[in-house]
């Protein structure tokens, strides 16, 4: 029987074997072409090993240790690689297809022409990997952290980016046909000749740093709607630009919608807007921003009850920060407002019973004047008087004053539309007096000593237009013909620059 100094001397010898197996047996390894099929790895230390075309299909890897080590070649198809360890690896044409790598590190991994065709690599981290040219179609990348990674020329198409961080990466002619990109960010990375072609690019974050230049798209999507079928989530695209199905981009005007998004933020409101709480909101922003330019610069009505506010931010602006603070400082403008509006509310209830008597007497009032005889005489002379009077050439008096006003608005307005074909002019003018018309009507309806009551009859307006199907083509075409400006020149109304900023994405949008 050995004595407790041999059993002693036993555990220490095991204590050496199991240290130097440690640092020596397990970055020594060699299982090159090794049948590995379902294999249960898991937990494993293989860092250092030499995997190369070894064939780990199905295996379990799961918190595995594959730092340092060499896969290139090696089949890992529908392998369980969640939260594995593959900093550092070499993983050229490696074939991840459909397998797991949720939050797996591939920090600084070598993944040149890698295939991760409908992988999952949600949360991975991937930051400063190499992929060019890998196949990552199809694939979830949403919040994977991909800054200053190498995607030249790899393919994107169909895959999820929705939250992941893109920035200061290389994804110059990468194929993004049909990506998801909400909320990604990507600032300051490099898109040089890639392709968007029915990306969904909505809420995404870039700067004046972001390359875009010959940017490849026929048209984008600016929002998804996510339902489940069959224990599956899928989404559909909405918001088409251009607008119109049968239209694409023309070469350049891609990238300028997005160097246009640079300078704005979208606001969306599905149950309406109280403006006065957004103004107060936008106020307050840009009285802590000390000064920063901070307006709406458009306002789109969908119909459905919800509103698109575009807010005008300097261009280096975080526009995510800046959403997210604008639409607080909204909610705690509504809930002061709606404290108001309570004690207001009695007062409001008061003015509405005296309307309903007011309107009560008019009706009565009407129906006594429809009930009384018509004197023919009366309505002759009246008439008489009123040719007379259109067709007074004497211009003594207070008339003259009148008369040369309108003589110098028909001069001003024949001057600006003398450069426009007589088709164009009709359809400017037209638009014009229509849209002077409807504002004017609505003037006498509703207040606009406010900047909210301006805001509420602009919104009126074009609710107006909306519903008017031929005057809205009329609109449209004039924005066409001539242009914001022009049809500015040709409005004399307060409120003109304020609606046609909201009717100015109508000339691209139709």
């Amino acid at each position: 029987m050995a004595n407790q100094k041999q059993v002693n001397r036993l555990k220490q010898g095991v204590e050496v074997w199991n240290e130097w197996r440690r640092n020596n047996l397990a970055v020594k390894v060699n299982l090159s072409g090794a049948s590995l099929i379902a294999a249960d790895l898991s937990g494993v230390d293989l860092s250092g090993a030499s995997l190369i075309a070894a064939d780990l299909s199905g295996a379990k890897l799961r918190e595995a240790n594959l730092s340092h080590s060499d896969l290139s070649y090696a089949d890992l198809t529908e392998a369980d690689l969640i939260k594995a360890d593959l900093s550092h690896s070499i993983c050229i044409l490696t074939n991840f297809s459909q397998a797991y790598l949720y939050k797996a590190n591939l920090i600084l991994a070598d993944l040149r022409e890698a295939n991760f065709f409908e992988a999952d690599l949600s949360r991975a981290s991937l930051q400063s990997s190499q992929l060019f040219m890998a196949n990552l179609a199809s694939t979830q990348l949403d919040q994977a952290r991909l800054s200053e990674a190498n995607l030249f020329m790899s393919i994107l198409v169909g895959a999820d980016l929705s939250g992941a961080s893109l920035s200061y990466s290389n994804l110059s002619r990468a194929d993004l046909t049909g990506a998801i990109l909400i909320a990604t960010e990507a600032l300051a990375t490099d898109f040089t000749e890639a392709i968007f072609t029915e990306a969904c690019l909505q809420d995404w974050n870039i700067n004046s740093e972001t390359k875009l230049e010959k940017a490849e798209c026929d048209y984008i999507y600016l929002r998804v709607d996510w339902y489940e079928e069959d224990e599956e989530i899928k989404g559909n695209f909405f918001e088409r630009r251009p607008s119109n199905p049968n239209q694409k981009f023309a070469q350049g005007e891609f990238t300028k919608l997005l160097q246009k998004a640079l300078s704005t933020v979208d606001l969306i409101f599905r149950n309406g807007v109280d403006w006065a709480a957004l103004l107060i909101s936008l106020e307050k922003l840009r009285v802590e921003a000390e000064g920063a330019e901070l307006s709406i610069h458009a306002i789109e009505n969908k119909n459905d009850g919800a509103f698109v506010v575009r807010v005008n931010v300097p261009p280096d602006a975080d526009k995510a920060t800046v959403e997210i603070r604008l639409k607080h400082e909204y909610e705690l403008a509504l809930k002061v407002l709606g404290e108001k509006y309570r004690y207001e509310l009695k007062a409001k209830d008061i003015e509405i019973e005296s309307y309903r008597r007011e309107n009560t007497n008019i009706m009565r009032l009407a129906e006594w004047a429809i009930n009384r005889p018509i004197n023919v005489q009366a309505i002759a002379t009246a008439e008489s008087r009123l040719m007379s009077e259109t067709f007074n050439t004497d211009l003594r008096g207070a008339n003259i004053t009148n008369y040369a006003n309108k003589l110098q608005d028909n001069a001003r307005q024949q001057a600006i539309l003398h450069n426009y074909a007589p088709k164009q002019r009709q359809t400017l003018a037209e638009a014009a007096a229509e849209i002077q018309q409807l504002l004017e009507q609505l003037s006498q309806s509703y207040p606009t000593t406010t900047q909210t009551e301006k805001m509420a009859l602009v919104t009126k307006a074009v609710e107006a237009i909306e519903k008017n199907p031929t005057l809205k083509a009329r609109v449209v075409g004039a924005l066409k013909a001539g242009g914001i400006e022009t049809l500015k020149e040709l409005i004399d109304n307060p409120l003109v620059n304020v609606l046609l900023a909201a009717l100015e994405g109508w000339q691209e949008a139709e």
